[in-house]
C-alpha cells in the first residue's frame, strides 16, 4: 500500500493555485451478468455534463477540465480491464497532474472538481486494505499470498520433491530411521518456508499474516516462524487444500480481514475514548480535531463512518492530518464514539494551545 500512501501525502501537499483538481472515484463492478455494462461509467459521462455546464460559455478552467475529462475517459476505454472493481483518478491540467490507483474492491461513486483533491476514500483505502500476507502450506509446498490495494496477488514460494515426503517405507531401511528422516525433511522445508514468508513480510512491509494448509504443516511452520513475526500472525488457521485455486483463497481472505480491521478500528476508538477520560492524550469534537492536526499535535484521526461530516469537513481533516503525518482511522458501528460526535484524535502530546 506505499504507492497509495505516498499519494495521499502528495495529494495532500498538492497547491494548485487558481486551478481546479478533478477527483475521480468509480465503482467498476459490472451490471449483473454482463461484464461489459459498468454503471458506473454512464454515471461518469453525467457528471462530466454536469460540470460543463457550470463552467460555460468559456475560460481557462472549462478548457482544463475537458482535457482531464476526455484523459480519464481514455484511459478508462483503454485500460480499465473486467478484473477491475474499483478506481480513483485525480486530474489538474494546468499542473500536468493525473494519478491513477486501481483497486481490487469498488469505491462510491464520486466526482468532483474543487479547489484540493477529494482525498476521504483515498484515505479509507489505505485503512481498510491493509497489506497482508497468507502461507498457504503442507509438507512440501509453499503458496504465499500478498494482498495488494484489495487485489490478492501469489508470489513463489519453497517446492520439494513430494515423493521425498511420503512415509510409506518403500525400501528396507528400518522403519524408526525412515520416519526421523521424514520428519527432518519437514522441519526443514518448515524453515524454508519460514524465512521466505519472513522476507515476503518485511519486502511488503505487511501489517498481518495469515496461516492456511494442513494439520501436519501448519505447527511445523509455525514453529519455524522467527519471534519477530508472532505478534502479526492471526489466530485462526484457514484449513485449505494446497491446490486451492487463488479466487478460493482470496474468498476464505475477505471475511478474516473485514473482522481483523473491525476489531482494530473498535480498539482505537476504545483507546481514544481511554485517552480522553484518563490520560489528556486524546480530544473528540470537529474543532478540537482541526486544532490538534493544525498543531502538529495529532498523531491519528478517528472518525466514525456514522458522523455528521460533510465532505468538505471530512476531506479537511484527512488532508489535516496527512499534511501532520498522523494516521487516519475510520470506524463503523462504536456507539461511544458516535456519542461524542463521531471525530476525534489521538495526540502525541498533551495539547497547550488552549
Amino acid at each position: 500500500m506505499q504507492q497509495v500512501r505516498d499519494l495521499l501525502r502528495q495529494l495532500a501537499k498538492f497547491d494548485p493555485g487558481d486551478a481546479l483538481i478533478l477527483s475521480v472515484y468509480l465503482d467498476m463492478q459490472p451490471h449483473g451478468g454482463t461484464p461489459a455494462v459498468r454503471p458506473a461509467q454512464l454515471m461518469l459521462t453525467d457528471r462530466f455534463r454536469q460540470i460543463e455546464k457550470t463552467l460555460l460559455p468559456r475560460g481557462a478552467a472549462l478548457d482544463n477540465f475537458r482535457i482531464d475529462a476526455n484523459r480519464v475517459q481514455r484511459f478508462l476505454d483503454e485500460h480499465a480491464g473486467p478484473w477491475l472493481q474499483g478506481v480513483a483518478i485525480f486530474a489538474c491540467n494546468s499542473h500536468n497532474l493525473f494519478e491513477v490507483i486501481e483497486t481490487g474492491v469498488p469505491f462510491e461513486n464520486q466526482v468532483s472538481l474543487e479547489p484540493v483533491p477529494d482525498l476521504f476514500q483515498l484515505a479509507r483505502l489505505l485503512d481498510e486494505q491493509e497489506t497482508v500476507v497468507a502461507a498457504l502450506v503442507d509438507t512440501n509446498t509453499t503458496r504465499l499470498f500478498v494482498t495488494r490495494r484489495g487485489f490478492l496477488e501469489e508470489v513463489a514460494g519453497p517446492d520439494n520433491d513430494p515423493f521425498a515426503y511420503s512415509k510409506r517405507n518403500t525400501g528396507g531401511l528400518n522403519h524408526k530411521q525412515y520416519q526421523r528422516r521424514v520428519t527432518n525433511q519437514r522441519e526443514e522445508f518448515a524453515k524454508e518456508a519460514a524465512a521466505a514468508l519472513d522476507e515476503l513480510v518485511t519486502q511488503e512491509g505487511a501489517k498481518r499474516v495469515i496461516l492456511a494448509g494442513d494439520a501436519v504443516a501448519i505447527p511445523l511452520l509455525h514453529q519455524a516462524l522467527p519471534a519477530r513475526l508472532e505478534p502479526l500472525v492471526h489466530e485462526e488457521v484457514l484449513r485449505l487444500d494446497i491446490k486451492t485455486p487463488r479466487h478460493k483463497v482470496m474468498d476464505e481472505l475477505v471475511p478474516i480481514l473485514a473482522l481483523v480491521e473491525e476489531e482494530e478500528s473498535h480498539a482505537r476508538a476504545d483507546q481514544l475514548m481511554e485517552a480522553v477520560r484518563e490520560q489528556g492524550l486524546g480530544v473528540v469534537g470537529l474543532q478540537e480535531a482541526r486544532d490538534a492536526f493544525e498543531h502538529g499535535q495529532g498523531d491519528v484521526l478517528v472518525i466514525a463512518e456514522e458522523a455528521p461530516l460533510n465532505e468538505q469537513e471530512r476531506n479537511d481533516l484527512v488532508r489535516l492530518a496527512t499534511l501532520s503525518g498522523a494516521e487516519v482511522d475510520l470506524v463503523a458501528g462504536h456507539e461511544a464514539l458516535q456519542q461524542v460526535g463521531g471525530v476525534g484524535a489521538l495526540l502525541r502530546y498533551r495539547p497547550h494551545w488552549v
